[in-house]
């Protein structure tokens, strides 16, 4: 997938440039007038001894991560913070189009506010909910601040979980470039890069700075057939996988038959092995029933079309520009542009409800039908009289009787089929994300002020890539004998196959905005024994906004009465499209949210402090006020000893998108019907019985839409909650130092989805989630979001540094941050039981939607009793290496699969070790190795799991290497 910069990105660039000339333009014109001021310092955490970075921390614990330490630690992404962070829990982060989100506290990424230089961006389009890390610039990334906990009452109602804060440099001066290169040692998932920065002007000698920054990457997606012997059969079998033959799924070598509802009766390349990589053989799913019905041909291959992570490719171009002003003013302008496009992988695209018909035809006219010399007739036992469908042949063990070939009458043929020589189908979103923010900040009659203007705008634009075909042209190419659906394309069927691909083709579009004005004054009032007691009063008005497309009208078919087809909610019924359907409904939705804030920070003596806030958020749409209060204390009795306490409120409501969506979420899977095919396994496809009336293709085993998102949810209600920290900081010697931090928090009325795997499993408590049409059989499932009940977690964060003494060889540092999970527990409803989520995996229904996924995420979250980020880093000279590990405990799973006894999910350990020399002028090498033990995923036998590790925790990629080259001019 090659690269070309877009229209914005050439934009930004412009813009940031043109804020550059303007900068240097205002600095002449008020150069008389403005004398220049002292840079300000940031304000961050000082490293090395821990007395004074706790000397000088507020009551609520911040944690601090310099960006030079992330790269020490062998980051290649931001998405590698997201799975090391001890206070995060994963998410599915090698899953999903949304990119990796922060997920504090293990409340999902909803509940954690993410900021850029203290301020909002704009959400995620589609769930408008949260922002993906994928769209901070690294480049000009200072640091990342982290507070752990309800902060509601300081950054705003809606962080429960806790506040990430991503800075920015100040200020910059000079130019450097930077080059990334991490190859991994299997192949496959390779990762380039490369960033530049160009920085002009210094506060304290000229008044003003400006400086762009610009980064790239491109990460290649990892497929199974990259990791064969992660995928060996004998040892997928002991998961449960494989040991009931596939069914013969559709694949570019088609089973067929001589009716729409039975067309994978025969395979004519069953015999000769499918032709792999392509294609498999099997015996079909019921071929090792007690009475066994062999039912041979071809299926999929999933090694060969199924993706572990997908790629990426990821552009951001972020600007500042500084200006002092006579009188301590000062004005700040930032902008940021990022672009990054998830490559999905889908696999391979077949026909399904949305087209005409879920199989294509063939006529006895063309040169690939059985028997007219290209083709081999399938051999057949039995009665074969040529208006029968007697049974396939395979061996006179199996199948015995008379054999010969299959008369086919010159019958019409049916079949699912898909395209093999497009490889596997991947769709692109493509996601971008823009923002603008004038500040400033100094001094007016005696009060400190900072105020800021801020505009953010992201868009969503999925479009199809290749691997998707339009049906009307496959089943033409069928019809003239271009195509051949039980082999390989000859160069013309090739050709007509790249021709009727929808390449670029945009199904789906959303856009979200972020405005907002605020104001922040501050004041020392008088004096208190240990300070000035300080007020601080804020206010901020924000409207927040989606909007919604039409669903693209290029491929939706027509009735016969000319109108497209299209239903009353504005859902797509049928499209030309194979594999994915145009969304969308048009319309704009917006919500503002006043806010006033009251912050007194008081120093009752040199050694205690307090620190009491109080904030009051009103949401006109809601039309409803929250008021949250937030009290902290802080005794520090001795120097080598901090005690710290807060306790705080928070209130989260439902997203515009979550009450006012105007499109319909459509999703599609194969399952069951829980009512009319009811089943031992719900979850497993194909194991039910049909009632009587029905057959088994109208009820088992059948595509269903189900709905994630539904048009009116207005009778969803706000989340609250209660927290509460308490801990210390200690140096019992020099140079040595701990932190402990004991948390709580409680929700109620939490917000989750209503998963379908719940549906499937308690079909009479959810009846009215089934849309049924007139004959009895599912249009599709409402699966979407509800008020579930209560959640109550409480942990342990623990950290403790060393820096041991220094010698003639080096110095050594050693870090290590963890946190212990000492309860995670929810209501899947109202009033219902409680449910322990430490520990356990499971595919049970309630988890993933009462409990921290709420329907955002495509696996289930893991909550490990502990998990931490440890570290080593040697520096002698030029010299520095650091050996850093990431682990978490093993878990257990109370419902694998069918066919598995294994219930004991692995820890994971993954060490990177990073070498860096500076000893070469102006330029700075690193060298790495990440997953030094090449250590994989644990083996998981619990269904969500198709492939059989558990890659929410860690990557598929095993060693990784890491080369990195900076020069600064």
């Amino acid at each position: 997938m090659n690269y070309v910069a877009g229209p914005k990105t050439k934009r930004a660039v412009l813009a940031a440039s043109v804020a550059l000339a303007v900068l240097q333009m205002a600095n002449q014109a008020i150069a008389q007038n403005a004398a220049p001021a002292e840079e300000p310092v940031a304000s961050v955490v000082v490293t090395g001894s821990l007395i004074r970075r706790v000397a000088n921390e507020g009551a609520t614990p911040l944690v601090t991560i310099k960006s030079a330490e992330l790269e020490a630690r062998g980051h290649t992404e931001l998405k590698d913070l997201v799975l090391e962070m001890p206070q995060s829990m994963s998410l599915g982060t090698n899953t999903g189009a949304a990119g990796p989100m922060i997920n504090l506290r293990g409340l999902g990424p909803m509940r954690t506010l993410t900021l850029l230089n203290g301020r909002r961006m704009a959400n995620e389009p589609l769930q408008d909910q949260y922002v993906s890390v994928n769209v901070i610039p690294r480049m000009a990334l200072d640091r990342v601040e982290t507070l752990n906990g309800g902060a509601a009452s300081i950054y705003g109602a809606d962080a429960i979980g806790g506040v990430q804060n991503f800075w920015t440099k100040r200020g910059y001066e000079g130019a450097a470039v930077k080059a990334e290169y991490a190859p991994t040692q299997d192949g496959g998932g390779d990762t380039k890069g490369f960033g530049a920065i160009l920085g002009v002007g210094k506060l304290s000698r000229d008044g003003w700075n400006a400086y762009i920054a610009i980064d790239h990457q491109k990460k290649d997606a990892l497929f199974q057939s990259d990791r064969p012997d992660q995928h060996d059969p004998a040892i997928l079998r002991t998961l449960g996988l494989g040991i009931t033959p596939d069914a013969r799924n559709p694949n570019p070598l088609a089973n067929f038959g001589f009716a729409r509802n039975a067309n994978s009766n025969y395979n004519p390349n069953f015999a000769t092995g499918c032709q792999s990589p392509y294609s498999i053989p099997t015996l079909g799913a019921a071929s090792t029933a007690a009475s066994p019905v062999f039912a041979p041909g071809c299926a999929r291959n999933p090694v060969y079309w199924t993706a572990v992570t997908d790629g990426s490719e990821i552009t951001t171009v972020s600007a500042r520009g500084s200006l002092n002003l006579s009188g301590g003013h000062r004005l700040d302008l930032d902008l940021l542009h990022s672009e990054f496009t998830v490559q999905k992988f889908r696999g391979m695209q077949v026909p399904n409800t949305p087209q005409p018909f879920t199989t294509y035809s063939l006529s006895p006219t063309s040169k690939y039908y059985p028997g007219k010399g290209i083709t081999p007739l399938p051999q057949v036992v039995g009665s074969n009289t040529g208006s029968n469908t007697p049974a396939m042949y395979i061996d006179p063990s199996k199948t015995p009787g008379a054999v010969s070939d299959l008369n086919m009458n010159n019958r019409a043929i049916y079949f699912q089929w898909g395209p093999g020589e497009l490889g596997p189908a991947y769709r692109n979103d493509e996601q971008t994300n823009d923002r603008i923010v004038l500040s400033a900040e100094g001094e007016v009659l005696g009060w400190d002020y900072r105020a800021g203007l801020n505009y953010g705008e992201s868009k969503r634009d999925t479009r199809v890539g290749e691997g998707y075909i339009l049906y009307s042209k496959a089943q033409e190419g069928f019809d003239k004998g271009i195509l051949n659906p039980f082999g390989p394309q000859d160069a013309a069927g090739v050709d007509y196959l790249k021709s009727i691909q929808a390449l670029d083709y945009t199904y789906r579009l959303n856009k979200a905005f972020n405005q907002s004005v605020d104001v922040t004054l501050s004041k020392g009032l008088w004096e208190l024994p240990g300070g000035p007691l300080t007020l601080a009063v804020a206010g901020e008005l924000r409207r927040d906004g989606a909007q919604t497309f039409n669903a693209p009208l290029d491929y939706v078919l027509k009735k016969a009465n000319g109108a497209y087809n299209i239903d009353a909610s504005g859902n797509v019924v049928q499209t030309d499209l194979v594999g994915e359907t145009p969304q969308g409904v048009a319309k704009k939705i917006h919500r503002t949210i006043a806010s006033l804030l009251m912050e007194a920070e008081a120093p009752i003596t040199d050694k205690f402090l307090l620190n009491a806030a109080v904030r009051a958020d009103r949401y006109g749409d809601l039309k409803q006020t929250t008021i949250n209060p937030k009290l902290a204390a802080r005794w520090q009795p001795m120097p080598q000893l901090v005690l710290r306490s807060n306790v705080n409120t928070g209130f989260r409501a439902p997203s515009i998108i979550d009450i006012q969506n105007p499109t319909p979420e459509v999703r599609n899977q194969l399952m069951d019907d829980p009512v009319l095919c009811p089943s031992t396994q719900p979850l497993v496809p194909g194991t039910g019985t049909p009632k009587q009336g029905y057959t088994f293709d109208q009820v088992c085993n059948v595509a269903t839409n189900y709905w994630t998102k539904s048009p009116n949810n207005d009778f969803l209600k706000p989340e609250k909650s209660r927290g509460f920290s308490f801990g210390f900081g200690l140096e019992p010697m020099k140079d040595l130092s701990f932190t402990v931090d004991y948390w709580g928090l409680k929700l109620r009325d939490v917000l989750g989805a209503v998963t379908i795997t719940e549906i499937q499993q308690n079909p009479a408590k959810y009846e009215v989630n089934f849309v049924r049409s007139a004959d009895g059989l599912i249009d599709h499932i409402v699966a979407s979001q509800a008020n579930r009940g209560q959640t109550r977690i409480r942990g342990l964060d623990l950290s403790a540094s060393y820096r041991f003494p220094k010698t003639s060889f080096g110095t050594f540092d050693a870090k290590l941050d963890g946190t212990y999970t000492d309860k995670y527990e929810f209501q899947s409803e109202k009033n219902g039981p409680w449910l322990s989520n430490v520990g356990i995996i499971t595919n049970d229904g309630r988890y993933g939607s009462a409990g921290p996924n709420s329907g955002l995420a495509g696996l289930p979250q893991i909550n490990p009793r502990w998990k931490h980020t440890a570290s080593v880093t040697y520096t002698n000279g030029p010299w520095a290496a650091t050996l850093s590990q990431r682990y978490n405990t093993g878990v257990t799973d109370i419902t694998p699969r069918v066919g598995s006894t294994l219930t004991k999910v692995e820890a994971y350990q993954q060490y990177n070790l990073n070498v860096r020399y500076t000893g070469i002028k102006n330029a700075t090498i690193s060298l790495g190795v990440n997953n030094l033990t090449e250590e994989w995923p644990p083996l998981t036998s619990n269904s969500l799991y198709s492939g059989g590790y558990v890659t929410s925790m860690a990557d598929m990629l095993g060693r990784v290497y890491r080369l990195s080259v900076e020069y600064k001019f």
